[in-house]
């Protein structure tokens, strides 16, 4: 394996310079990656306009944007949300409030090269790019420079190993040789997602990791719903927020396995309403009907 800048350079902000460092050549249209700057501002951003002698700047972490692309004869800037591994978590929205009173347009992008997730079909932005979108620009240049070529190499790499996370089949000899803990579908988001996504294919699947660290993978069948106070314990509606979903987890001594939840939001030290069991029982009764 060669010595890769990018198997080093892994956070968001490196990636942050490279999108800033890709687009930049935009401005040097004598160089050879110029064609290229050009590519992504047409065929990512959406850029149609002539941008031959357009005053283009770069800037990054303006007022905390990851990206800011600003150009400044048509009063237009791009707002780039910039993800590796992590979800958004409502920036675009904050960024853009931020900048309103300074710009005419205002253009989201929501850029990530990680797996992609339920949660990033949710997000709100005018342009979503992923890794195959960018990647599929930045190959048709490869061979042209060794910082654009570790790029593509390292997330060649990135690709290879994510395809055999997806795997979440268990085979008889892994079930003999490994610890549960070890298998993917244990311990990885990725490979729960992709189980939950062959069972479910076209709902909303939500992942995280939990306080402790370890990672979940649901599908909600009730979210937030309120049950009624059955019980007459004046308890408000937060106090009698119900969820039902199906979840994966593990446990000592049984391994991997998928079950359906029946969960009230309450926190440390509140007492649980009883009237909670009215409602699961009424839910457990419409179950063994079906």
């Amino acid at each position: 394996m060669k010595n890769n800048l990018f198997t080093f350079a892994t956070s968001e902000l490196s990636q942050d310079a490279f999108i800033c460092w890709c687009l930049n050549w935009i401005n040097y249209p004598n160089e050879i990656l110029y064609p290229m700057a050009k590519d992504i501002f047409s065929n990512l951003l959406k850029e149609e306009k002539n941008l031959e002698n357009k005053e283009i700047e770069i800037r990054k972490q303006y007022k905390k944007i990851d990206v800011l692309v600003i150009l400044k004869n048509s009063k237009k800037v791009y707002i780039i949300e910039d993800k590796t591994n992590t979800f958004e978590n409502n920036q675009i929205i904050r960024y853009k409030e931020a900048i309103k009173n300074e710009i005419d347009t205002i253009k989201t992008v929501y850029f990530k090269t990680g797996f992609w997730f339920s949660d990033d079909d949710s997000v709100l932005a005018d342009i979503k790019i992923n890794r195959e979108d960018f990647l599929g620009i930045l190959n048709k240049y490869r061979g042209k420079n060794q910082i654009l070529d570790d790029y593509c190499e390292y997330f060649e790499r990135v690709t290879e190993s994510e395809e055999k996370e997806k795997n979440y089949l268990i085979s008889e000899e892994e079930l003999t040789q490994k610890k549960y803990w070890e298998l993917n579908i244990a311990r990885s988001i990725i490979t729960q997602y992709q189980f939950m996504r062959y069972i479910f294919s076209k709902r909303y699947i939500r992942s995280g990791r939990s306080i402790g660290g370890g990672v979940y993978t649901q599908y909600d069948i009730l979210k937030d719903k309120v049950f009624p106070d059955t019980k007459n314990e004046n308890l408000s509606e937060d106090k009698r927020t119900y969820s039902v979903f199906w979840r994966i987890d593990s446990k000592d001594k049984i391994g991997p396995y998928i079950s359906i939840n029946f969960y009230t939001e309450h926190s440390k030290g509140d007492i649980k309403p009883r009237c909670r069991e009215d409602e699961y029982n009424k839910l457990f009764n419409i179950k063994r009907k079906m």
